[in-house]
């Protein structure tokens, strides 16, 4: 299993984006797994499923839960989420579990990122996922293999649509997810050939999510549409239910509909090397929001470091060089709600500076209010700079200067997280605990939610993996 993938395959780029995936579906399901790519898949779903948790503890899960499940108890629903259960349930049950799973791990906004997708990778396929694979009984591997499968897809659409689509408001998070998601699924039931197209081919009307709805608790609610969008695509085709074959590809398919068209430099062929194992391909966060936020913070407290022991009141004024495009998804100059502050750079810019960092509390109601944050964010200017302004990966140039005229000023290029500045084991552990709650450090049942997603590629069945993470959800609520 641990054996180096090999340098090439079969798959070629092709124009039929559905033939493409369905080639390389066909060769990657008896490819060795390299290490790497075990380690990258196990991590980022060691910590989505803390994600999941975190979600608990947001506002919108009550409020979800009511609208999916009528007025019952965090305990009454998960019962309904154990495999025996799901086993007889309809589509509609395993679907709404789905929806629910995916929308409280992106909740926080502190769950993966794929390039060049630009989306949330993990969130969207991991649910889908994990409910099918409990009830089906498939092991590590099958997973592991399965989340590999979607993030390829989500690159792949991202390499011939990107950026251009997401210029024009698609969150792809909702919109290459529900394809992504799909492919996933469809790999993990070992859907044929003709199988997959059906479903692929259902999932390309299923797509949807707006940018508009950055800052609201409808941005991960997109999360969770995808994953229950895979579960009813994957549905439909094992009926037969018909659709087109080029539903994507097509004259008035996903492609040409939803639009978009991508640089020639962003082309890769299918598994060449795989998207999880490119510098862009998935990314773990540091910091619970917008991920374009991400390098001026670590600019930020670089230079907090340095100028440690002066005031921020000695502050004269910041600047914050951006790309164009991170500039796009942060919509709040000055937020009024934490939701909106994780979409402004300069409340998060201010919160590091005066904090030292950003962390899950950072959105609190009572911190966004803050007069100290208010003042620092009328001193901080953002704008797109020409140093960085065509990079993609939200490189960022801070500058400040003091009342008493020194200046300093800081570049960073790639986001603490990203595979070149990867979280160490500590790291992702210390921010798995931090997702579950102070009072849950001393967790038994976190404790082995961790370890178990860890060792992962090693079991045979994920039923213990999915068995704990319903324990820790339920631990949370009670908590």
């Amino acid at each position: 299993m641990m054996s180096n993938e090999a340098s090439s395959t079969s798959a070629a780029l092709d124009p039929n984006f559905s033939d493409g995936l369905i080639r390389f579906c066909r060769t990657f399901r008896t490819q060795p797994l390299a290490a790497e790519t075990v380690r990258r898949s196990t991590d980022a779903i060691t910590d989505t499923l803390a994600c999941m948790v975190l979600g608990v503890g947001q506002a919108l899960e009550p409020k979800l839960r009511r609208a999916l499940f009528s007025p019952q108890s965090l305990t009454d629903v998960l019962a309904q989420f154990v495999p025996a259960v799901l086993r007889v349930g309809s589509t509609d049950a395993q679907g709404s579990a789905a929806l629910y799973l995916g929308t409280l791990a992106h909740a926080a906004d502190f769950d993966d990122i794929s390039h060049p997708a630009y989306c949330h990778a993990t969130a969207l396929l991991l649910p889908a996922l994990l409910i099918r694979g409990a009830v089906l009984g498939v092991s590590g591997e099958d997973l592991i293999r399965a989340h590999v499968v979607g993030i390829e897809t989500l690159g792949q659409l991202g390499r011939r649509l990107n950026t251009a689509h997401y210029e024009r408001g698609w969150h792809t998070t909702g919109t290459f997810g529900a394809i992504g998601a799909t492919a996933a699924l469809a790999f993990l039931e070992n859907f044929t050939d003709e199988q997959m197209r059906g479903a692929l081919g259902v999932s390309a009307s299923l797509a949807s999510g707006v940018r508009q709805n950055f800052g609201t608790m409808t941005k991960p609610l997109h999360a969770g549409l995808a994953a229950r969008s895979a579960i009813l695509a994957t549905r439909l085709a094992e009926q037969d239910f018909t659709c087109a074959p080029d539903a994507i590809e097509g004259k008035f398919g996903f492609m040409k509909v939803f639009g978009g068209q991508a640089p020639a430099s962003y082309a890769k062929h299918w598994g060449q090397p795989l998207e999880i194992l490119t510098e862009t391909g998935i990314g773990l966060k540091a910091y619970p929001c917008c991920a374009a936020t991400h390098p001026a913070i670590d600019a930020t407290r670089v230079l907090r470091e340095r100028l440690k022991g002066t005031s921020f009141e000695d502050i004269e004024s910041m600047r914050v060089g951006a790309s164009r495009f991170a500039m796009q998804p942060l919509i709040y100059d000055i937020p009024t709600t934490g939701l909106e502050g994780k979409f402004s750079m300069r409340y998060c810019i201010a919160s590091t500076m005066i904090d030292g960092g950003v962390k899950i509390g950072t959105f609190e109601a009572d911190q966004i209010r803050r007069p100290t944050i208010e003042r620092l964010m009328k001193k901080i200017k953002v704008e797109i700079d020409p140093l960085v302004a065509d990079d993609h990966e939200f490189a960022a140039i801070v500058d400040l200067k003091l009342k008493s005229g020194q200046e300093e000023s800081i570049r960073i290029d790639v986001a603490s997280g990203k595979p070149g500045n990867w979280l160490t084991e500590a790291l992702l552990k210390e921010k798995f605990f931090d997702c579950l709650g102070a009072n849950r450090h001393a967790s038994k049942t976190g404790k082995t939610l961790f370890e178990t997603a860890q060792q992962l590629g090693m079991q045979d069945s994920i039923d213990s993996l999915y068995q704990t993470l319903l324990q820790t959800l339920g631990e949370a609520s009670a908590s």
